[in-house]
């Protein structure tokens, strides 16, 4: 079967799965080999599956890298050397011709490891990715650096990069969930290799009001296709995505919207520390004034109206320079000017949802316009990569992002600081947060 992709051609088709939690491994590389061969009849050149799905709890795998895998790379024709799980996979990607991203749970040796960095002489468990390519070979393999409440798991020993490249012209980095919160892997794989495309396996638990979302993603087109499903459920989504960011030149599915109160019901956890943002409620009309937090300086020009109802959103601008808190680990340094929502008048109210979904639950934003002056990020020349960079993040209150052409996103450097600007475009309601954060 000929790539269905070419190095020359514009673009290539992409397919990412939003998956069930299943603890039968069997059940769970069946489903995998099915969407496999779902994604190969779209003319997906290469699917990308979530993190620990398709094994869990003491479940491992042996990926011998440096030995087995360089003379034969390719477990469907030597299952008798490789896990069946490993041998399923290399099959359907063999079969379908198609680069598979799988994430498992990987155990290594140390007493049976050639050429593998080994401390101590003891078992290891790491959170790995392993890339298959069309042949069935592996190609990579990637072992998560920055665990997120992963007791059983070590970090990978050394810090190596995820990077591999396909025959349709397209290198991409791939890192694991809690990575993408750090310089290292997420900024440095992409700017020490001048990548453009990532491949990105997550179990993600969505925070609010600045962590969520799941699909495919291409620049400043935004979501080509994404998903925020209220229930548990496993879903193939499959996108044409251009090699130059952003450049989309044709119709893309874009955000698919379930009925929001099918969210209802989701579980969605709240960002700790939004107590301890320089934040300030918003009122009905204009309002243009600035908030400072150590570093970062944030100017806002807001205009909303209200709506009347029993049951509505309040919203707060916010500023914060500093260490980012999850429940379970410290992020590191982040710097953001925020508008979000709350459900009631104190802040400890926000980055929560009303329990039931109600249409005329928020205002109606006419004007949003916020300039966040930082620091201009520096390059670590031992890393070859910056350490920070500044993006606009937005969420409705379906869960989903605005679409690209809602809002304007630029950053103008002056020496010493850089002026991040980020603009509404024209009228929009139903809006959860919106934010510059680095």
């Amino acid at each position: 079967m000929a790539a269905r992709s070419t190095p020359g051609a514009d673009s290539y088709v992409a397919a990412v799965v939003e998956y069930e939690v299943n603890d039968n491994v069997t059940y769970n590389v069946q489903n995998y080999v099915r969407l496999i061969e779902e994604a190969a009849n779209q003319k997906a050149d290469i699917i990308v599956f979530p993190e620990m799905t398709i094994m869990r709890n003491q479940c491992t795998v042996l990926i011998p890298f440096h030995g087995v895998v360089k003379q034969f790379p390719v477990p469907a024709t030597r299952p008798d050397l490789y896990d069946e799980i490993l041998v399923s996979i290399s099959k359907a990607a063999l079969d379908h011709q198609i680069y598979v991203v799988v994430n498992v749970q990987e155990l290594m040796d140390c007493n049976d490891a050639p050429e593998e960095y080994c401390p101590e002489r003891k078992q290891y468990v790491f959170n790995t990715n392993v890339i298959f390519d069309r042949t069935g070979a592996v190609i990579d393999r990637y072992r998560k650096i920055n665990l997120f409440g992963e007791f059983t798991r070590t970090p990978a020993l050394k810090p190596d990069l995820g990077v591999f490249s396909t025959d349709f012209g397209v290198t991409f980095g791939h890192f694991i969930c809690f990575d993408l919160m750090f310089q290292v892997p997420a900024l440095q794989v992409v700017e020490k290799h001048n990548l453009t495309d990532i491949a990105y396996s997550t179990m993600w638990l969505s925070e609010m009001p600045y962590l969520t979302g799941s699909g495919i993603y291409s620049g400043k087109a935004g979501s080509l296709i994404s998903v925020m499903p209220g229930v548990p459920t496993t879903r193939l989504l499959v996108s044409k995505v251009p090699k130059a960011p952003g450049k989309v030149n044709e119709p893309y599915p874009g955000p698919i919207r379930d009925d929001p109160k099918s969210l209802d019901n989701l579980v969605l956890i709240s960002d700790p520390s939004l107590p301890s943002h320089v934040s300030r409620p918003l009122v009905q009309g204009s309002q243009e004034f600035v908030l400072t937090n150590n570093e970062v300086s944030c100017k806002f020009r807001v205009k909303l109206r209200s709506r009347t109802g029993e049951q509505y959103y309040r919203y707060r601008a916010g500023a914060f320079d500093g260490e980012r808190n999850s429940r379970r680990k410290t992020i590191g340094s982040i710097r953001l000017c925020s508008v979000f929502a709350c459900t009631g008048d104190t802040v400890d109210t926000c980055g929560r949802r009303f329990l039931e979904y109600e249409a005329n639950a928020t205002v109606v934003f006419e004007q949003i316009s916020i300039e966040a002056v930082v620091p201009t990020s520096k390059i670590y020349a031992t890393l070859d990569a910056s350490d920070s960079i500044f993006y606009p993040l937005s969420l409705d209150v379906s869960i989903m992002p605005l679409k690209s052409h809602q809002y304007t996103f630029e950053g103008v450097p002056n020496g010493g600081t850089t002026t991040y600007s980020l603009t509404l475009n024209g009228e929009v309601e139903n809006l959860y947060s919106f934010r510059s954060e680095g």
